[in-house]
């Protein structure tokens, strides 16, 4: 019996290229909060509030996503893995973003997350084309994520020319910012997340490389619900917010109450099944209240953006890795440092909310909220990204 290795070799890296992207994207996201600590300590007078959300947005939530679309859909699809020639030249692309966010030059920054993405469509589209299967029909969804960023990062690089006019500068952030990794949680996770959650599906689908009438139909309602949730941006961004949230929450909820049979739904505090259903929970409950709320309308955006992407976005790549390390039996197990650090996540999330409901304690609450949240996401990075220099027993 051929000996198991210990360490991940240099194919590896792009083979499964999360291992290269989840990292990055963990040191994009303590870099994003970490903004704000010389500010709010009065060591600078320096905002910064573009470079934060641009960070967390295409630094944060993207590098995750690129690193589990460019792990996962190879897989599904039963086609070549990525070459060296397609990761690296993309990770390069994340690295400038990255850094040029960090450094003030939000125009270079958009501009190589606008390379990121056509480079990323082209590489996967390649790869639907050589299917040997279907995709997932609710991989429509991240299309129109893609598309979506792709259009906020173009209007926020025309914003930089011509002076636009507020509804576009609101829509491009709505689009960029939201629309991104809402509609990528929604398409990734409807096939991913019931599997994930112990639910099994709702609906199966005969493994073909013919568009099947089923596979069709459920296509055509997965981009239907995505055209509407991206109507409700633009709505927003005219003027009809509650309108718009109330909407865009329905979607949600519907679409994911018919996606996932989630009157199967029993709560553990292992593994990670409470991060992924209080992130779900968190989603239309956050879009309400960022709508309704308007006085807080920036803190409350947090609840979908922390407690929902957030705590999704761990989840599953905390079941990515250890699914990829040969750690797949740690996922029926409590882990009290994954559970600290999501608490402390969620701490921080408090904090950020009680700064805006109680002005008098802003900037300290603020710093609270930053810190606590940098040091769950450290938590969760000692306890869980070691893994990714493992390679998979089964691959």
């Amino acid at each position: 019996m051929p000996a198991v290795a210990h360490w991940i070799t240099f194919g590896d890296l792009h083979r499964e290229p999360f291992r290269l992207f989840f990292p990055a994207a963990t040191l994009a996201g303590l870099v994003g909060v970490g903004l704000w600590v010389p500010l709010l300590l009065g060591w600078t007078a320096d905002y910064p509030g573009t470079a934060h959300a641009r960070l967390m947005v295409q630094g944060f939530f993207g590098g995750f996503i690129f690193g589990f679309l460019g792990t996962s859909l190879p897989r599904l699809l039963e086609v070549p893995t990525l070459t060296a020639k397609e990761v690296f030249p993309l990770l390069a692309l994340f690295a400038v973003n990255v850094a040029a966010h960090a450094a003030g030059a939000t125009s270079w920054g958009d501009a190589a997350f606008l390379g990121e993405l056509v480079l990323w469509f082209a590489v996967l589209k390649g790869r639907c084309h050589a299917k040997r299967d279907l995709p997932p029909p609710s991989f429509v969804l991240v299309g129109l994520s893609f598309a979506s960023a792709a259009v906020g990062a173009g209007l926020h690089l025309a914003a930089r020319r011509w002076e636009l006019p507020p509804e576009l500068e609101l829509l491009a952030r709505l689009l960029s910012y939201h629309a991104f990794v809402l509609l990528c949680v929604l398409g990734a996770g409807g096939f991913l997340l019931p599997r994930f959650l112990g639910l099994g599906v709702r609906r199966k689908f005969a493994p073909s490389v013919i568009v099947t009438p089923e596979w069709l139909a459920a296509a055509r309602f997965a981009g239907f619900i995505g055209a509407l949730i991206i109507a409700s941006y633009g709505l927003e961004a005219a003027g009809w917010v509650r309108t718009a949230v109330t909407v865009r929450a329905a979607l949600i909820a519907g679409f994911l109450w018919r996606e996932l049979p989630l009157e199967r739904l029993r709560w553990t505090w292992n593994g990670v099944q409470w991060l992924l259903v209080v992130g779900l929970a968190c989603l239309p409950l956050g879009v309400l209240a960022s709508g309704w709320l308007p006085g807080w309308r920036v803190a409350m955006s947090h609840v979908e953006l922390i407690s929902g992407f957030g705590l999704i976005t761990l989840g599953v790549a905390t079941r990515v890795v250890f699914g990829h390390s040969g750690e797949r039996s740690q996922l029926d197990r409590f882990h009290a440092p994954i559970t600290v650090a999501a608490g402390l996540m969620l701490l921080g999330l408090l904090n950020r909310l009680s700064g805006d409901v109680v002005p008098s304690t802003m900037v300290s609450h603020y710093l609270y909220g930053a810190l606590c949240w940098m040091a769950g996401l450290l938590l969760w990075a000692v306890r869980v990204l070691p893994k990714v220099l493992r390679p998979d027993p089964e691959g």
